[in-house]
């Protein structure tokens, strides 16, 4: 529809897990850290920002597919990677740096746990002509907007013979 920004979330059952995402870490100590975040109104969600989060929280081990940002701290790098490749998700990561020095030995660690890695910018959908690619229970392989098509087409070969002159 011309002119909207915000849709709904698509499964019914959604807002109401989100907002226990939410409720379980703010009552574990974070706190919703962007004035309204995390206001239902039907099937809407103000996007939260959640800080910080820890292991103690769902919003740690369960990837939410919804407008929450959790927001962990970590004490290192290595402590990063060890989370990044413990956990059974693998589809997106975000870097934010200005040293390229000190994002190579990132990427590097991440790229055989995530399909993307973004860099200096937040996690996002691509542009359809770049493949979507992900590891482990987020998602499997790489598929792009013409894969996806091939997969659920029937391809079929319509001959014929050239009409004479």
């Amino acid at each position: 529809e011309e002119g909207v920004l915000i849709t709904p979330l698509p499964e019914p059952k959604k807002p109401a897990y989100l907002a226990e995402l939410v409720g379980d870490a703010v009552a574990k100590g974070a706190r919703v850290v962007n004035e309204g975040g995390g206001t239902l109104a039907g099937a809407l969600m103000t996007p939260a920002v959640v800080f910080p989060v820890s292991r103690e929280m769902r919003l740690w081990h369960e990837e939410q597919f919804g407008p929450v940002i959790p927001v962990g701290v970590y004490r290192d790098e290595a402590e990063v990677v060890e989370y990044v490749r413990s956990s059974p998700f693998g589809q997106q990561a975000a870097l934010f740096t200005q040293s390229t020095d000190a994002a190579a030995p990132l990427i590097d660690a991440l790229s055989t746990s995530v399909g993307r890695i973004n860099l200096n910018t937040q996690c996002g959908r691509s542009p359809d002509e770049l493949p979507f690619s992900g590891r482990r229970s987020s998602a499997l392989g790489t598929m792009s907007v013409s894969e996806a098509l091939r997969v659920f087409s029937t391809e079929t070969v319509v001959a014929g013979k050239a009409a004479q002159e």
